[in-house]
């Protein structure tokens, strides 16, 4: 038998050429001792590496728990999480992005992956007569696996030499987020079903160290790294139409984000203040506070709308399913914005919604049920 293999079985499948690749390179020259980074963190957890949404949808209520037993976690977003709890140290993220960087890797929804995500399978030879077996499985090009296994490498002795004190054992939530067997694209369909919203929302959003008057809000998203950027705002459709809802509602419009990744016009009260960069996110947290509606690109910010409750509408779903595990838990009021008809007429129907509010799309990443009992 031949066959292309399931998303779900690529995973233990590129599991398997990674763990041969770091058996010979661990042959070829046996490891050095891990050199320790001063300080050394103790009780801390590392920083799962994929995007912001991913964060919110996956990884804030999964750590939750390891929070209330004192623990604490390294995070790229530390203002997310109750005071106290999480670590965010620029040396380390400086050291992570360096390793990232240098193999190809990026951040992608709840983990990290070589791109293209989807380049060159395992394929799938099998023989079986009844008591004996073969499998051939062909690797049609080894370099991204081998990237991959040399990322795991570095990311897992950087961990060690941060984290690892000498009673520190190495625990399931370590492998977890440090391995692309359990981040990567192969276990995507499970892990993106359902996310989980945390008990708590963040610090800075419940008590505003800077209130602001009510306000419309808008985020336009601008990416250049590595792949196409499909999802990137159209700024001159997104200023107008914001400044159309804001009119509509009678408040103030406020852009939002930061010049790394956002587009920040100017002649517009903006979040972003160049002459205080520090303390951006908690500002901006408790900006949200007051946001009556938020005009959102299609990425992490409306997740982060989703969680803080607060109304939003779409400029884009570029893959409309992505926001279907919102649904149950985050119970969000998310809608996407149709461009033939009325923007007042969709901002009262948000606003006036008796309940949550959630765009109808499938999921293309859900597993089949049928093929379930099948699956490994």
């Amino acid at each position: 038998m031949s066959n292309s293999l399931s998303r779900a079985v690529i995973g233990p499948a590129e599991q398997l050429f990674r763990a041969v690749i770091k058996n010979a390179l661990a042959s070829a020259e046996p490891p050095k001792p891990i050199i320790p980074h001063e300080p050394r963190y103790e009780r801390v957890l590392p920083p799962l590496l994929g995007e912001m949404g991913g964060e919110i949808r996956l990884h804030i209520a999964r750590v939750e728990p390891w929070l209330r037993n004192g623990w604490k976690v390294m995070s790229r977003h530390a203002a997310f999480y109750p005071k106290g709890t999480a670590i965010y140290d620029p040396e380390f993220f400086a050291a992570v992005d360096a390793i990232l960087n240098a193999y190809g890797v990026v951040g992608s929804r709840g983990g990290f992956i070589v791109t293209p995500a989807d380049a060159y399978p395992p394929q799938l030879q099998a023989q079986f007569n009844g008591a004996t077996g073969q499998i051939l499985l062909t690797l049609e090009d080894a370099s991204k696996a081998t990237r991959q296994a040399l990322a795991e490498i570095e990311l897992r002795k950087l961990f060690l030499a941060w984290f690892c004190t000498d009673d520190r054992r190495i625990n399931d939530y370590d492998h977890s987020v440090l391995s692309f067997a359990s981040t990567g694209w192969g276990t995507w369909e499970y892990r993106s079903t359902a996310a989980l919203r945390p008990s708590f929302k963040p610090p800075a959003f419940e008590e505003p160290p800077e209130p602001v008057p009510p306000h419309v809000g808008v985020q336009m998203r601008y990416l250049t790294h590595v792949k196409p950027q499909p999802r990137n705002s159209d700024p001159d459709w997104m200023l107008s139409t914001a400044k159309a809802i804001a009119e509509h509602l009678g408040v103030d419009l406020m852009v939002y984000g930061h010049p790394k990744g956002c587009v920040i016009p100017g002649g517009y009260k903006t979040s972003w203040d160049p002459a205080r960069p520090e303390g951006q996110k908690e500002r901006e947290l408790g900006y949200l506070k007051s946001c009556r509606l938020m005009l959102a690109p299609d990425s992490g910010w409306a997740d982060l709308m989703a969680w803080l409750q607060v109304p939003t509408l779409l400029e884009m779903a570029y893959t409309p399913g992505d926001f279907e595990c919102l649904r149950d838990n985050f119970q969000p009021r998310l809608d996407v914005v149709d461009r033939n008809r009325p923007i007042g007429e969709q901002v009262d129907a948000l606003l006036n919604a008796p309940g949550p509010v959630l765009f109808s799309a499938k999921s293309s990443y859900f597993v089949d049920k049928e093929s379930y009992p099948w699956e490994p």
